[in-house]
């Protein structure tokens, strides 16, 4: 008999498993590790309630919803961030995620809540379909593709100097600039200090005032990215990389079913979009990574932001994700205000 209820701590090491033998497919497939503590990128996102269905005393399946504030044309709104959907091979298309989802409705339903959201690999119809004509739920609507670009890890020169990068502490004035940068944005996270725990944070001043803040994190303490399958193409790419990287003074490429070794621009904020402001920032991370034996720095950004425009020249690898969103309370101007904008999701905690 299946059973249901909320994970505890002491299902840590089961839901490691879980994970671990669940990967994501799409056009490229991945599968996304959380040694050695399951529950420490969740913290990261949030209140974080876990569901998980159980066979006798062994976890089958699990899903996730985190509470996080996020802006919606420029006001705060609460936003539940749906992740970890895992089922166990042999217990799919057994109605057990069907349940999960139910579970999960129904909790975020009783706490009053609207926004929902949703990021899945392109090309990865399963979940969509999974939620779809949920009772008593909308429809998820598609607000756009995500392209994740993994800069490849370079050895630069005299970068802090051309544009004044530093070191920074999180002051108010940094918390004021970056949450004035993202409520432009919609999703944009309300930025406090304590998401910025743990981040390098780096800024750029003229004239006494900040035009630019980058936050750099390493979550390869949190979680491990596996690629588990990639075309023929790509791993001739990779491997004539590895073959040059010492003459090009690049990062060695990572490998099949191994974690690859990256940080993530959580946030990057830069007035106007300035572009060689953005460039050395970019640049400057890479020479970071680089330092760290690291192969990539990796952004995503939504494929409407202007930001996309900076990156011409720079060495990176990139993929999409979709973005999905739903009020469950059918809010369709919070829906269209989301659509219309330029949405934003932290892939530093997918």
């Amino acid at each position: 008999m299946i059973k249901y209820r909320m994970a505890t701590s002491g299902d840590n090491q089961q839901l490691i498993a879980l994970t671990a033998s669940s990967g994501m497919a799409g056009e490229i497939a991945l599968r996304i590790d959380r040694k050695p503590d399951f529950f420490k990128l969740l913290e990261m996102r949030g209140e974080t309630k876990v569901f998980v269905a159980l066979e006798e005393d062994t976890i089958i399946a699990s899903l996730c919803v985190s509470l996080q504030q996020v802006y919606v044309g420029g006001e705060i709104y609460p936003l539940r961030y749906i992740g970890d959907f895992k089922v166990a091979e042999e217990y799919r298309k057994k109605g057990i995620g069907l349940r999960l989802c139910d579970n999960m409705a129904d909790y975020v339903i009783s706490n009053n809540s609207d926004l929902a959201f949703l990021n899945i690999s392109k090309g990865n119809n399963r979940p969509v379909s999974f939620f779809r004509n949920r009772p008593n739920v909308p429809d998820f609507d598609n607000i756009g593709i995500f392209k994740i670009h993994q800069f490849i890890g370079k050895k630069i020169k005299k970068l802090a100097a051309r544009h004044n990068i530093r070191d920074t502490e999180i002051t108010e004035d940094v918390l004021l600039f970056l949450n004035e940068y993202y409520r432009k944005y919609e999703l944009g996270s309300v930025i406090t200090r304590e998401k910025l725990g743990g981040a390098q944070v780096f800024k750029i001043q003229q004239n006494n005032k900040i035009i630019a803040v980058m936050c750099l994190v390493d979550t390869m303490n949190l979680k491990q990215n596996v690629v588990t399958r990639i075309s023929f193409k790509m791993k001739v790419l990779l491997k004539a990389m590895n073959f040059f990287s010492g003459l090009g003074g690049i990062s060695k490429m990572p490998t099949l079913n191994e974690p690859v070794r990256m940080m993530y621009i959580k946030y990057l904020a830069v007035n106007n979009q300035e572009k060689e402001v953005v460039k050395s920032l970019i640049n400057y991370a890479r020479d970071i990574v680089y330092g760290k034996s690291y192969s990539y720095v990796s952004i995503g950004l939504h494929e409407k932001d202007p930001l996309h425009n900076c990156f011409n020249g720079l060495l990176k690898i990139t993929f999409k994700s979709v973005g999905m969103l739903l009020s469950i309370k059918n809010s369709r101007p919070l829906i269209e205000k989301v659509k219309n904008g330029i949405p934003f999701e932290d892939y530093s905690l997918v």
